[in-house]
């Protein structure tokens, strides 16, 4: 199933995984909830855990950090401790994540615990990406708009999930780009990352002269579901008083995920 939808801001959660930047999200319950989201990829020093609490309604976006937590990820019965940075930011350096390895976070605050489990997915090749115009869209001065496509063959042994990040000049679209394959297992895939620009910003256009980078994230099923259920919790039709929380593989109580995941990056400059 393919997802791209840009997603609404509530409550402040996760810069991770080389500029993930922070997201926020409408609340059914407006009592206090630990916000708990972890990175774990095949990159060294990709290893952090941000940790928050929810807000108001009214409330600003202020991200306000949760220090003093136990923060640590276990797997094939090694421990490594995660070491706070700043408020609510926490990381090792050290701990680089494996294929095919299974990680468990633990997170201690207050007297309560919370658990996340993740295996991370064998990577999938991004082959390439290319940009493709749209004649049935223009940008504000007139000029055809463009998207960034990505190619990738899709394993057919097995269930692939994917999220891609797509940065124009460093700048990062918040449109959430999510796939799976469930429609095309083991072909070859050019998926346009298609995203809104209703208010015509300049800065969110693809023009010439632009550096178009893609992260290409494969991702196990309950992160996925995590991406997906954003997705669908932040395009409710207006009728809803509050879209429901997204998935979680997080136990305890806690909002958020713990995502281990492999990630690869093509660039290209627009011409």
């Amino acid at each position: 199933m393919r997802i791209y939808i840009t997603y609404s801001i509530l409550f402040i959660a996760l810069l991770l995984s080389s500029c993930e930047k922070a997201i926020d999200l409408k609340l059914n319950d407006t009592s206090p909830q630990y916000v708990i989201e972890g990175v774990l990829t095949n990159e060294t020093g990709s290893c952090k855990v941000l940790i928050s609490e929810t807000k108001k309604f009214t409330d600003d976006n202020t991200f306000i950090g949760v220090s003093n937590a136990q923060v640590s990820i276990n797997t094939n019965g090694a421990n490594y401790n995660l070491n706070g940075t700043a408020a609510g930011i926490y990381q090792n350096n050290i701990l680089t994540g494996v294929p095919g390895q299974t990680y468990q976070l633990n997170v201690s605050i207050n007297g309560k615990t919370f658990t996340g489990i993740c295996t991370m997915p064998q990577p999938v090749a991004l082959d390439s990406i290319y940009l493709v115009k749209d004649n049935t869209g223009n940008n504000k001065d007139g000029s055809t708009r463009k998207y960034a496509t990505v190619q990738y063959k899709d394993p057919v042994a097995i269930k692939n999930y994917y999220r891609f990040v797509q940065y124009i000049n460093g700048r990062k679209e918040q449109t959430v780009f999510v796939d799976g394959d469930e429609f095309t297992n083991g072909q070859m895939v050019n998926k346009r990352l298609d995203y809104s620009n209703k208010n015509d910003d300049p800065a969110k256009d693809i023009r010439p002269g632009n550096q178009i980078t893609i992260e290409m994230l494969c991702l196990d099923a309950p992160v996925y579901k995590y991406w997906y259920s954003l997705t669908s919790s932040s395009s409710g039709d207006g009728n809803n008083a509050a879209p429901a929380n997204p998935l979680t593989n997080i136990q305890g109580g806690a909002l958020g995920y713990f995502s281990a995941h492999t990630i690869q990056r093509r660039t290209l400059v627009a011409p």
